[in-house]
């Protein structure tokens, strides 16, 4: 898995949680998303459909509930991040739920992660626990393999809720070919805070949820004057379109 990982800047790890586990873990988020909907602050959470609250992406779920964090700290979880730093502490940063609803045409664009991210050297990766399936037709997360070698490039904003930036140019995906992440119920995909990846439209009858954990190495700083800058243009935006208030 490390070699993997470190080689393409992603990786899959297989069966890591239990089918009865990820239905425990269905019943927690919906439960978090009943409660977090009556208070949910600016930027916290992001609806599909504001009429219904039907939630696209809720953000630091380990802030409100004492269930996330606990599973932030997950051995499972944690162990893989510590593999791919290697001897170095691993610090947990957080957990949100991004989940694509049935027949949803939007697209998160590419990106990297470290354009909000701010960490300097880049080791921060993120985790993906599937709790439904994750193909191409349901809007897997897709990486470009190999681009995390290219380092930080430039971004601008995305116009789209969930996803507030996208690449400005899109490297050469001959060199940097796509890679469909494919998973299914209790696996877990990592990728590399400067992996570009993108998701696409969910063209099947069910929800796609994932579960999202970040972690970064002892290593790693980040910027605080860019990452405040960062969070106030967050901010501008979440004042328009979050909560559909």
């Amino acid at each position: 898995m490390q070699e993997e990982y470190h080689q393409n800047g992603f990786a899959i790890v297989k069966e890591v949680f239990s089918a009865e586990e990820v239905e425990l873990l269905k019943g927690q988020v919906q439960r978090h998303v009943r409660q977090v909907i009556a208070s949910a602050e600016s930027g916290e959470v992001f609806y599909e459909d504001a009429s219904t609250k039907s939630v696209r992406c809720l953000f630091r779920m380990e802030e409100r509930s004492d269930y996330f964090r606990q599973l932030m700290r997950d051995p499972r979880l944690v162990g893989v991040a510590e593999a791919v730093f290697g001897a170095t502490a691993v610090v947990q940063d957080g957990v949100h739920l991004i989940d694509k609803a049935p027949s949803t045409s939007y697209e998160f664009p590419y990106h990297q992660d470290n354009a909000y991210q701010f960490w300097d050297p880049p080791e921060c990766v993120a985790v993906t626990l599937a709790l439904d399936e994750s193909t191409p037709e349901s809007g897997a997360i897709v990486c470009l393999k190999g681009s995390h070698i290219l380092g930080g490039l430039a971004h601008h904003p995305s116009g789209v809720l969930g996803a507030s930036l996208g690449l400005t140019e899109v490297p050469d995906i001959k060199r940097y070919p796509e890679v469909p992440l494919c998973l299914r119920p209790g696996d877990l995909a990592l990728h590399h805070t400067n992996v570009i990846h993108r998701t696409g439209p969910n063209r099947t009858h069910q929800h796609r949820q994932h579960l999202g954990f970040t972690y970064h190495s002892g290593r790693a700083r980040r910027d605080d004057e860019a990452n405040a800058q960062f969070l106030q243009h967050i901010k501008r935006i979440n004042e328009r379109f979050s909560c559909g208030k």
